[in-house]
């Protein structure tokens, strides 16, 4: 009788996690923001040379070889630690392992709330759902809003344990005035550079029971995301970013989005982004957990900039093209191509996940 209850036990407190902390803005605080004082983005300093360790090694050539090849960058989002539902990331390795180097330079990414929404992930607050990541092997990963649910200790402790590469253009640790993560990262594949932008949600700011994580008990705001009442503050800071980027020579951009679609903030949504930013080539987003597979937005130069979001749950894979004609499509793959997967990588995860229980 015991065992029997045990299942829906997990199930009820799950779903009582994610109810309290969903994404959707109407379980945002019901509050006004707290009074701070202005903060001018364009006068904030952040020397890129020394935001972290990573920001080092700006320019990354992983032995992607030579040659013309399509260039094809595979995505998850809002995976919850749900790692063994659906796809499961261990049948999501396994594609991303075994599709064809001969023709593709390939890159997997990542795009925010990957540390909770499980038993595991709560109980060991993002650790178990870090040691998966690293098991698969992510070259890119942009924080999401769900990363913070710990506290701002926890969630710095999370991403450095992180093995890829985290990178942010906006969030701005305001005691040490200076980016909390490498704003861009820049992938050479044979003669081709793509510069990855990443940027998280001002959302993340109030979602519920997260709210006074952000401030100290003077009352100053720790991390400010590029935040104002129309937006302009975090276009500008990820036009800036884009432009720095390609000044150090990337070819192509793509942004790595944790801003969400539809049900979310429109001055902070990835369409809004698009519409007042040039020089993005692709998105990649996150947040809103949507499944969109075609989309192509115009941007402030009135040119259409595909947008690419993998749902949640590891129910689907997102995937970008950037072909050797220099054309650029997005797909979203399901079950019928992602249904094997190595049991011996199988049984990794579920040895990491049985030690939080």
């Amino acid at each position: 009788m015991k065992n029997k209850l045990i299942k829906p036990i997990k199930l009820l407190f799950l779903a009582f996690l994610l109810f309290s902390c969903s994404s959707n803005p109407n379980s945002t605080l019901n509050h006004s923001p707290k009074e701070l004082k202005k903060i001018n983005a364009s006068n904030l300093r952040y020397p890129y040379k020394t935001i972290t360790k990573n920001s080092k090694k700006i320019n990354i050539n992983k032995d992607y070889g030579d040659g013309l090849k399509d260039i094809v960058i595979f995505s998850t989002n809002d995976g919850l630690s749900s790692f063994n539902d659906n796809l499961t990331i261990s049948a999501i390795k396994y594609y991303y392992d075994n599709f064809d180097k001969k023709e593709n330079f390939t890159t997997l990414v990542d795009t925010g709330n990957f540390s909770f929404g499980s038993i595991e992930a709560e109980t060991s607050q993002g650790k178990s759902s870090i040691e998966v990541l690293n098991e698969v092997g992510y070259d890119i990963i942009v924080p999401g809003s769900f990363e913070f649910n710990y506290g701002i200790d926890k969630f710095k402790e999370n991403m450095a344990a992180l093995n890829a590469h985290v990178i942010c253009c906006n969030i701005y640790d305001t005691k040490k005035e200076e980016l909390l993560f490498a704003p861009y990262v820049i992938y050479r594949y044979g003669d081709i550079n793509v510069g990855f932008v990443g940027v998280t949600s001002p959302e993340a700011l109030y979602l519920k029971n997260n709210y006074d994580k952000f401030f100290d008990s003077d009352g100053n705001q720790l991390l400010y995301f590029f935040e104002d009442e129309n937006g302009s503050a975090l276009y500008w800071q990820i036009q800036k970013t884009v432009d720095d980027c390609k000044a150090a020579g990337a070819d192509k951009i793509v942004l790595l989005a944790h801003l969400g679609i539809e049900s979310i903030t429109k001055e902070y949504s990835s369409i809004k982004v698009i519409a007042n930013t040039t020089n993005i080539d692709a998105v990649i987003d996150g947040h809103s957990m949507e499944v969109l597979d075609n989309g192509l937005m115009l941007n402030l130069s009135g040119s259409f900039i595909p947008l690419v979001q993998a749902g949640s749950n590891y129910k689907y894979l997102g995937a970008i093209n950037i072909s050797k004609e220099d054309y650029i499509n997005q797909a979203v793959l399901k079950e019928r191509s992602i249904n094997k997967k190595d049991e011996k990588f199988q049984a990794k995860i579920d040895e990491i996940l049985s030690k939080y229980h």
